[in-house]
């Protein structure tokens, strides 16, 4: 016992042993902050100043410690607003568009971190297209959307300077439900298919990044069940495996998540987990209220019966590990959902299908805004929410063969947000899942260890000042969060008004920061 209690202990010990600060002004942008694994992070804002018809945008570039190693400005045209980005093999990838009038216009900045060179691209669609996604596939931009209703794929080979058009779409019946890059320099696109008022299928397609098909494979969904979304893996595992959330006939709500790993050559069974059937779901629910539902869905289940809770949940990442998947996953409750949505709704030919992905457009409701659409590493949906109260963060592993083996969750204290976006996050340490978020100056997290089931403690911690004589006066508690960097890391960024005493002048400052939380 006192064993398993000192692994305990251990196990949940967090560091912070390096920072990133910069002091700003109130009336500047803030930053967006880009994870490029372990070459470290990069922080970009629009600076404000302008020069011959364009502004600059700062471009910070920190290692792992968090110290600069390259700071550029670039050059962009007033007009133009940060719409999407990406990093892969040593490249980030920005995408721009025109706030205004030209949708179909987009500016493409190529930047080498290992040369420091910067390509820019003009890319020109000659259809309306409302782009929903965006991911860089070798040297191939590949954007999903719709034209007319009807779900499409474009790709700009940065090498031909022509965009094109993947065939196989254009079908009313169908909603785009992911496009994902692969570890390989390919990509899947994840589309749900309804023919007549019962069939559903599933529709899995692999590319290579010119554009020619490699898999194409139909996976048949149970005729009583309706997708509510999809994500793919990315072949960091050689098994493609796809999860998201399913709900009973035209329901909005999911009741469970579906799992399946692809195989075009055989026939696939999907895998459906109620939500009521995993241990820890319910925790976020007063434990009376909890039993009594997962009383009623083990009698229901006997009775051969669907279980009737239901909840929404958007599903945000896979992680892939040498014993199977894991995925993340935040229910929340929106105060409001309009019939519409941005940049397009994927509520096709049922109001139960929507799609977790959209690239919001630029805000400037806030100095410190900084709400972009990033793939794969950040989605928001696509419902117009005036306000969503975000509930609890759930992760579910997932065997190998793409069953369900086990999950954690971690209730989240008030949070309520103006848009659909990850709160929690997570990582693997050993046999202990971590699970954590950021409030204010508070970073509060647990663990759930090895196949223990009890529940598991709340911890708490502060993010940590650079100073010894820093006092935190302010935490901008609209902006900032923490986000899973790479291995057993994570990083953790916001705006704080800090003061030092033992300043002689200006001694309070405002400042934006990024500091590296690590799983000892």
């Amino acid at each position: 016992m006192f064993l398993s209690l000192l692994t305990h202990s251990v196990l949940a010990q967090l560091t912070q042993a390096f920072r990133f600060e910069q002091e700003i002004k109130s009336s500047e942008e803030g930053f967006t902050v880009i994870s490029l694994k372990k070459e470290g992070l990069a922080l970009i804002r629009d600076t404000n100043q302008h020069s011959q018809g364009n502004k600059k945008w700062q471009l910070e570039i920190v290692d792992t410690t968090l110290a600069k190693v390259w700071s550029t400005e670039l050059d962009i045209q007033n007009r133009l607003v940060l719409l999407g980005y990406e990093y892969n093999q040593n490249y980030l990838y920005l995408l721009f568009r025109e706030d205004a009038g030209q949708r179909n216009k987009l500016k493409l900045f190529t930047i080498s971190l290992s040369d420091k060179s910067i390509e820019t691209d003009e890319i020109k669609f000659e259809v309306d297209v409302k782009i929903s996604h965006f991911t860089m596939s070798g040297s191939s931009a590949v954007f999903g959307g719709y034209i007319n209703n009807e779900p499409v794929v474009l790709l700009y080979d940065r090498t031909s300077n022509q965009p094109k058009v993947l065939p196989g779409l254009f079908v009313r019946d169908m909603s785009l439900l992911d496009v994902r890059a692969n570890q390989n320099e390919s990509f899947n696109i994840l589309l749900v298919e309804q023919v007549g008022k019962e069939k559903r299928t599933l529709i899995v397609r692999t590319f290579d990044h010119n554009g020619n098909l490699l898999m194409d494979d139909l996976i048949e969904i149970d005729p009583k069940f309706s997708v509510l979304s999809g994500l793919t893996s990315t072949l960091e595992r050689d098994e493609l495996i796809i999860v998201g959330t399913y709900a009973e006939g035209l329901s909005r709500e999911a009741l469970g998540f579906f799992s399946v790993v692809v195989d075009p050559f055989h026939e696939q069974s999907v895998s459906y987990t109620d939500f009521s059937s995993l241990e820890h779901f319910l925790d976020y629910l007063p434990p009376r209220r909890a039993e009594k539902i997962k009383l009623k869905a083990s009698k229901q289940r006997a009775l051969g019966l669907l279980p009737n809770y239901t909840t929404h949940i958007v599903p945000f990442r896979i992680e892939e590990r040498p014993d199977g998947f894991y995925l993340l996953a935040e229910v929340y409750e929106p105060s409001h959902v309009s019939s519409t949505s941005y940049p397009y709704s994927n509520s096709l030919y049922t109001p139960g299908y929507y799609s977790p992905y959209s690239m919001g457009p630029y805000s400037n409701s806030s100095p410190y805004s900084n709400r972009y659409y990033n793939s794969p590493y950040a989605n928001s949906n696509s419902s117009n929410h005036s306000s969503v109260q975000m509930i609890e963060t759930v992760v579910v592993k997932l065997g190998a063969n793409g069953k369900t083996v086990k999950g954690a969750s971690m209730k989240l204290n008030n949070i309520r947000q103006s848009e659909l976006e990850q709160v929690g996050d997570f990582t693997i340490s050993k046999d202990s899942i971590f699970i954590m978020y950021k409030k204010d100056a508070d970073i509060f997290y647990q663990h759930e260890i090895g196949d223990q089931d009890e529940k598991v403690e709340l911890n708490q911690l502060k993010v940590k000042l650079q100073g010894k004589n820093d006092a935190l006066q302010h935490e901008n508690e609209n902006e900032g969060t923490i986000r899973f960097w790479y291995d057993r890391h994570f990083y953790v960024w916001g705006y704080q008004t800090i003061k030092d005493a033992t300043r002689e002048v200006d001694q309070t400052r405002k400042v934006f920061y990024v500091n590296r939380i690590s799983v000892e």
